[in-house]
């Protein structure tokens, strides 16, 4: 038994492949070319959010490059935008505590304070930081506020607690990062009150 396409059978068969590949393909692109034409504005829609949410913060720049930096806050509102600061302040706190480690084995004279610091930010990443997620989570921005003002309030008795034993922090400017990003975490959760 042979099997044998004919000319008239074979030719209407390819033209409609055809028809049908040039149909599909058309409507992938007038797909992607509307997913295209609208993707500029949810970004700008976005970036306005962000933008404005910045500018009532302590610090602009350093709010903007925190939020831009993070993918999710395209997609947020201003709980989220709160939630990733408070993100970031653990992620500087938690460099805070490897930095005095590395301090703590490296300079003897300085570990009655490295010990006070490294409590301090233990305490922002195991209690502050967590109960202000669980309160921004909970819909009780009231709390998540309390939590960034004592992360300030920790980095501030960390420099202090250099000071007052008449030596030179080494932890200043990494002090002043997570007290400004606590900050800013703290302005922005205040738009929820």
């Amino acid at each position: 038994m042979t099997f044998s396409l004919g000319k008239a059978n074979f030719i209407p068969q390819v033209l409609r492949i055809k028809n049908f590949n040039m149909k599909f393909t058309s409507l992938i692109m007038i797909f992607f070319s509307h997913l295209l034409l609208q993707t500029p504005f949810i970004v700008m829609g976005d970036r306005r959010l962000i933008e404005s949410t910045c500018k009532a913060t302590p610090s602009y720049n350093l709010c903007l490059s925190t939020l831009m930096s993070n993918p999710k806050s395209t997609n947020g509102d201003i709980s989220d935008l709160g939630l990733i600061m408070v993100g970031a302040t653990k992620s500087k706190a938690t460099r805070a505590i490897q930095h005095i480690k590395s301090l703590y084995m490296s300079h003897p004279e300085l570990r009655h304070s490295l010990n006070e610091c490294a409590q301090m930010y233990m305490a922002v990443v195991r209690a502050d930081v967590p109960s202000a997620i669980q309160a921004l989570d909970g819909g009780q921005p009231k709390f998540a506020e309390d939590g960034m003002a004592d992360t300030a309030v920790e980095t501030q008795a960390c420099e202090r607690s250099f000071n007052g034993r008449g030596q030179k922090s080494p932890l200043t400017q990494m002090n002043k990062d997570i007290e400004n990003i606590a900050n800013v975490a703290r302005a922005i959760i205040r738009m929820l009150l």
